[in-house]
């Protein structure tokens, strides 16, 4: 019986090891909101929120990254992951890791199959985001582990809380949830 046990007890150790080493195939990193006007003082004024993140293969192969990025403030509007290359220039300078040349992506078109060992450097812009606003909830999903997704189960979200303080962004919590609120806006937006 205690040999059985001990087995029993092995296997579990094995599953667990290979369920922690699946989990890091991704290393997902970000850096806090900043804020851009364009066109400041005219009547042509726009009010964006951009967000600058990594998604860096660690592992030998290809991997799947369904990633998908959504806005939530405390005054209650959602804001969809936008692009407007026309104001790239001055957004990228934004970035905290800036260099001349950095190619970023954004999450529709960096969603989809990350070759090993590279990064893919993006960037979320959130256009029209309510002045009032004291606090970001910034929603990632599709970079949790892909049994979840793949077979159309929850997709925990990565998500990032933000507070503002004076004129600047300061992260208040960051993690996996269970919190679904941004799925009705993300069905909507795809028409489902």
């Amino acid at each position: 019986m205690k040999i059985k046990i001990f087995i029993f007890g092995m296997l579990l150790l094995l599953i667990s090891i290979v369920r922690v080493s699946s989990a890091s195939q991704l290393d997902f990193s970000w850096s806090v909101p900043k804020t851009y006007v364009h066109n400041k003082g005219t009547d042509g004024e726009v009010l964006y929120i951009t967000w600058f993140y990594n998604l860096r293969n660690t592992i030998e192969r290809p991997i799947l990254v369904p990633i998908e990025v959504l806005l939530m403030t405390d005054t209650g509007e959602k804001y969809p992951d936008v692009y407007y290359p026309e104001i790239m220039e001055h957004v990228a300078k934004l970035d905290d890791d800036y260099k001349e040349g950095k190619k970023y992506q954004y999450a529709a078109i960096a969603k989809g199959e990350l070759a090993p060992k590279t990064t893919k450097h993006c960037v979320a812009m959130f256009e029209d985001v309510d002045p009032k606003a004291k606090r970001l909830d910034i929603f990632v999903t599709g970079i949790s582990h892909f049994f979840f997704w793949r077979w159309r189960m929850v997709d925990y979200s990565y998500k990032i809380t933000y507070e503002k303080e004076q004129d600047y962004w300061k992260l208040i919590e960051h993690g996996m949830t269970k919190d679904a609120s941004h799925r009705s806006y993300e069905f909507e937006m795809r028409n489902w």
